[in-house]
């Protein structure tokens, strides 16, 4: 005979009772990790305690968590003494914290550590190791869980930012087992067989420190690394970090951060464009001003200079007439002088150079053939003829 059926309240209700009134889970101590701690602005903490293979929430109240001296972080080794609860409204149980006890770093994040330093050992986050991405790629390609929020958010960010780029999405599994394995695989053969991708996006969206471990393993590190096509890693949130980071060539804090890096803007293109038109055209002009002002300038300049040199030479020719004018030789033969020339047109400057031969006299208005009848020297001193 079946029993009678009861509500989901009821369910609860008897299962919280039977949960508080066992002696060994009223007060129980657990031991395990911090993962996705969270403070509320009332003062209780949540968080989650993991191991290597399962996780328990946990609740701190505030009245308690004032009395916690350690500073709780994601990864801190802790024991905690408290008691199992269920929340009702949810069916949800809950490790309700008393106190606890911080005994170092747990061990993922030892692994964590041991991991990061061996790699970057080896050179594997080095600096001249990490490519540049293109300006304007073509193609993107994004390792992600095809049905989170993340690929979304992309996609959007992407198609909303420019229409040049298409978007490939290479679906993998992004937590759980086998999830490092099947991210590794994917980049190798995306590397192989896909051309034409010019940048990857590898990431997920934000969860706890379990949920994210797969881009903290080994094989999607050196998977990375190996990566001929410029890699952007967007793991968790702004305030995760992941090997994948440390090794990608270049690190963004959200999904939505690495699609803003991986491709332009083209509103903010066009803009750039507009403005760059307009500055080049306005200097342009300037110059287009200037070189016509200095041509002004320099025209005024050759025409006076011109203007110059031609007075200079109507001077000098005035000056030369006048001077050809004074030493007419006619101009002088009008005055009542003669010109002697021998019969071969030689003149004669002396009379010493007299001969008894027929000589020329040049006048004014003609000239004459003569013969030299006599020669007077003339007395220097006394300044007359003798």
């Amino acid at each position: 005979m079946a029993l009678k059926p009861v509500t989901v309240s009821q369910l609860n209700e008897y299962i919280s009772r039977v949960l508080t009134t066992d002696p060994l889970l009223g007060n129980i101590s657990v031991r395990g990790e911090i993962s996705n701690l969270k403070h509320h602005s009332s003062g209780h903490v949540y968080f989650s305690l993991v191991d290597d293979s399962s996780k328990i929430n946990c609740f701190l109240p505030a009245s308690y968590a004032r009395n916690i001296g350690a500073n709780l972080s994601d990864g801190l080794e802790i024991t905690i003494y408290g008691y199992i609860n269920v929340y009702k409204k949810g069916g949800a149980y809950t490790l309700f914290v008393r106190t606890l006890e911080a005994l170092g770093a747990g061990d993922l994040a030892s692994a964590f550590e041991l991991l990061k330093q061996r790699l970057e050992k080896e050179g594997l986050f080095n600096k001249a190791h990490k490519k540049p991405l293109p300006a304007f790629p073509r193609r993107v390609g994004v390792v992600t869980s095809p049905t989170g929020a993340a690929v979304r958010d992309i996609i959007k960010i992407i198609t909303s930012r420019t229409r040049m780029t298409d978007v490939i999405v290479f679906p993998v599994q992004v937590q759980g087992e086998g999830a490092a394995e099947d991210i590794a695989a994917t980049l190798a053969m995306i590397n192989r067989d896909f051309d034409d991708i010019d940048v990857l996006i590898v990431g997920r969206g934000g969860g706890s420190a379990e949920d994210l471990s797969a881009f903290n393993e080994e094989s999607v590190a050196r998977a990375v690394y190996n990566s001929r096509i410029p890699v952007i890693s967007a793991v968790g949130h702004e305030t995760d970090f992941s090997i994948c980071d440390f090794v990608a060539d270049l690190r963004a804090e959200t999904p939505t951060a690495a699609a803003e890096a991986a491709v332009p803007d083209d509103a903010q293109l066009r803009a750039r464009l507009a403005e760059l038109n307009t500055r080049l055209s306005t200097q342009l002009t300037g110059k287009l001003e200037y070189s016509s002002l200095l041509m002004q300038s320099r025209r005024q300049k050759m025409s006076q200079a011109l203007k110059s040199r031609l007075s200079e030479l109507a001077h000098e020719t005035e000056r030369a007439y006048l001077t050809l004018k004074e030493n007419n030789p006619f101009n002088i033969l009008a005055k009542g002088y003669a010109l002697i020339r021998e019969e071969d047109g030689k003149a004669v400057t002396s009379v010493h150079n007299l001969k008894a031969q027929p000589y020329r006299i040049m006048l004014r208005d003609g000239t004459a053939l003569v013969s030299i009848a006599e020669v007077r020297l003339q007395n220097e001193k006394e300044g007359d003829l003798s």
